[in-house]
């Protein structure tokens, strides 16, 4: 399996969750330790002290600067060595690789790679804007980044997973078109509204119309889209941040526009989407548990899979004109397809 490519912006942290303390994480397989330097700024740096290898984020910030806790060694938010309190003077030039580091809509971000990055986070939607109502959720899957990635934008499981919850048990007809361009898979559903779930029921206005939209997105993000007209949108956003192979932190930005009650849609909308997310929890760890025993992936893909073999190939050939890419900017091909799936 591809890993995720490296020359991106991924979540770290949340912004709340980095206060005085420094903050271990690990990022695409990498230790990472957080910190904030004097002006309340972020840093991350590698979590290793350049001399003995201890871990950085056992050590506390001291004058702006972070401080090993077993020698004293301290390093400022470029990673450079600025104090060793056994000698006069740091020889040479010491430290430790530091990560670009941005603070963006409530959480901190680093950049994966080694090249300088082109441009900010993708920002969560409708974050903050007035007639929106917002809410968010960490969840830390024992699961690859792909399979999360997949079952987030994968409709045909929610009969299953969610019976009863988020459709009906009734498979129907559903066409829908894939785009496939070098950032992005968006699927368009033309698909109709019913009432015969819980969701359903509560959140569907009667008489509307559903535009239903699920896309991938270059890195690591998944969103969902449900419209209903113009007073009634909810986009569930999830942003994956790889941990190991088979762990992935994921940040979820629920934000929704309901007329003038989403107060009051959130009493009930928030947690029927923790308890849907719970679900997703227990089917991915099992998964990931029985892929293990078995060996490994030896999967079978079919036509109604139409987002995860898309992601796969995007990370593992990337495409001129893709975020990262050395193509020079290239414009990006289009693939295009109609499809009909039953769910």
């Amino acid at each position: 399996m591809s890993p995720p490519p490296r020359e991106h912006w991924y979540i770290a942290a949340r912004s709340r969750d980095l206060g005085r303390r420094p903050l271990a994480a690990t990022v695409l397989g990498a230790p990472v330790v957080l910190f904030r330097t004097g002006d309340g700024r972020p840093s991350a740096l590698a979590d290793r002290c350049a001399h003995r290898n201890l871990a950085l984020s056992r050590g506390r910030v001291v004058d702006d600067r972070l401080e090993c806790a077993y020698h004293g060694w301290r390093y400022d938010g470029l990673g450079a060595c600025t104090l060793i309190p056994s000698l006069a003077e740091v020889p040479g030039r010491i430290g430790v690789p530091a990560y670009p580091t941005v603070e963006a809509d409530g959480f901190v971000w680093i950049f994966g790679g080694q090249t300088r990055p082109a441009g900010a986070p993708r920002p969560f939607p409708h974050l903050g804007e007035a007639g929106w109502t917002t809410f968010a959720m960490k969840n830390r899957f024992e699961a690859g980044a792909l399979a999360c990635l997949e079952n987030f934008l994968d409709c045909p499981h929610t009969a299953y997973v969610h019976r009863g919850w988020f459709r009906s048990a009734r498979a129907k007809d559903v066409p829908a078109r894939v785009t496939c361009t070098a950032d992005e898979v968006r699927v368009e559903f033309d698909e109709k509204p019913e009432r015969d779930s819980v969701l359903a029921r509560l959140l569907l206005p009667r008489g509307s119309t559903l535009q239903h939209t699920d896309r991938f997105l270059m890195p690591a993000t998944s969103r969902v889209d449900y419209a209903f007209g113009p007073d009634w949108h909810f986009i569930i956003t999830s942003q994956c941040t790889p941990v190991t192979d088979e762990v992935t932190d994921v940040y979820t930005v629920v934000s929704f526009r309901a007329r003038r009650i989403g107060t009051l849609v959130r009493l009930y909308f928030e947690p029927l989407c923790r308890r849907i997310m719970r679900q997703d929890l227990d089917v991915l760890r099992a998964q990931t548990g029985d892929v293990r025993r078995s060996g490994g992936p030896r999967f079978t893909s079919v036509a109604s899979d139409l987002v995860g073999p898309r992601i796969a190939r995007l990370w593992r050939e990337p495409r001129p004109g893709a975020s990262g890419s050395s193509s020079g900017g290239e414009p990006a091909p289009v693939e295009t397809r109609e499809v009909v799936i039953r769910y």
